[in-house]
This record gives structure tokens, C-alpha cells and sequence, in this order.
């Protein structure tokens, strides 16, 4: 599993946020949302799922049912369902696509122990810029959300697709990861995604939030 380079964030931060908050830069905004849920959100009271449906996901209670959660619309950029894009400012795009469980295993792969709940997140790369982009540039985890427990890497090779290589320009890609969570931790699944290339960390970008979605085990 990939992980943020978080030392050197860390150092770099501290450099660069006096300098930021000082000038009032807004370079720490890293993009925009595209929500595929603005149809769902503006349907009609009808739609409204049941607050006392005890089967209802933590991600779908808050959304719907907290009576001190965000108003529609004014959720941070970075904060993402299955099936919203996270457009960063120079063209580049990620799109998560599912969070399913994993029901088949080839002869080599690992399967989770008794007690865990094996689970594959899919997402969508678009270079929207006008040259290649190193993917191993990228790092990604998941996390329970609904405890916030800690989730396991699987080596699965049946129907995966490692992120690696580099992306050409106006080209996507489709890739995977596979974990396993504590079936005690629930099926709510918080994934992020953060970028660790040189000119990201030099300019400042990484120092806004990483953006990052919440869905459930399918």
C-alpha cells in the first residue's frame, strides 16, 4: 500500500505556512469536486432515506439525518462520495469508482482471517494535462470510517490492477487496491488519495486537505 510522504510534507510545512498564511494564498486549495450525487440531493422529499433505518451507513446518517451536519452543498471540496471526481487545479483527475467486496481469490492470493471483511476499492485516473504523468507519484490508503479501524493490505491478483507506470497525457486509467477490515469496524470505508510529485510539494499545493471518500463495502 502507498503511503503520503508525510516526513517530508512535515518539514516542508513548516517552511511554507508562515509564508502562505502571511500572503493570503489560496495555493493550498488542491481542486474542485464534480459530485455525481447533485441529481440524488435535489430529488424530492420522497426520496429521503429512513433516519431510524438501523441499516442505514454512517456516511449516508450523517449526509441525511444529522440535524448538526452541513447544509446540502456546503460540503468541503474534499470530502467526496463513491462516485464524485476530485479535479485537481492542473488537470488532473480521480474519480472513485466502487468499494466491493471481494468474492473470488486465485491460487496465490491472500485471503483475509476469520473475523475480516475483504473489500477492493476501484478508481478512475484522468491526465488532463499535456504531459505524462508518473502514477507512482500518487499514494492512496483506506481506513474504516464508521470506528475508524484499521484496515489490512491483500495481495489479490485476481481482478486487480496495480497503480504504477506513467499515465500519457488526455489518457485514463483504472486501478485497484485490496484491504481487509474487522468485520467489528463495520462496512463504511474512508479512502484517500494524496500526490507526493515534485512541483505539488514545491508550489504548496499539498498543503491543503487530501481529498477523500466515504462509501460502503458493496
Amino acid at each position: 500500500m502507498h503511503t503520503r510522504a508525510t516526513a517530508v510534507a512535515a518539514v516542508v510545512a513548516a517552511v511554507l505556512t508562515a509564508t502562505l498564511s502571511a500572503c493570503g494564498s489560496d495555493e493550498s486549495k488542491q481542486g474542485t469536486a464534480e459530485r455525481a450525487t447533485a441529481a440524488a440531493e435535489s430529488a424530492p422529499a420522497s426520496g429521503t432515506p429512513d433516519c431510524g433505518d438501523g441499516d442505514l451507513s454512517q456516511a449516508d446518517w450523517m449526509e441525511d439525518c444529522a440535524d448538526d451536519g452541513p447544509e446540502k452543498g456546503d460540503r468541503p471540496e474534499t470530502e467526496l462520495a463513491v462516485g464524485d471526481t476530485f479535479a485537481y487545479t492542473d488537470g488532473l483527475k480521480v474519480k472513485v469508482d466502487s468499494i466491493t467486496t471481494i468474492t473470488e481469490w486465485g491460487e496465490y492470493d491472500t485471503e483475509p482471517e476469520t473475523g475480516q471483511t475483504p473489500f477492493r476499492v476501484t478508481w478512475t485516473i484522468t491526465n488532463g494535462t499535456k504531459k505524462p504523468y508518473d502514477l507512482d507519484e500518487f499514494g492512496y490508503q483506506a481506513q474504516g470510517a464508521t470506528t475508524g479501524g484499521e484496515t489490512e493490505s491483500l495481495y489479490v491478483e485476481l481482478g486487480s490492477k496495480q497503480m504504477t507506470g506513467r499515465l500519457a497525457a488526455g489518457r485514463s486509467g483504472t486501478f485497484t487496491s485490496e484491504y481487509s477490515l474487522a468485520k467489528t469496524d463495520g462496512k463504511d470505508v474512508l479512502f484517500t488519495m494524496s500526490r507526493m510529485d515534485e512541483q505539488w510539494l514545491e508550489d504548496g499545493s499539498f498543503l491543503g486537505d487530501d481529498p477523500h471518500w466515504t462509501g460502503t463495502i458493496k
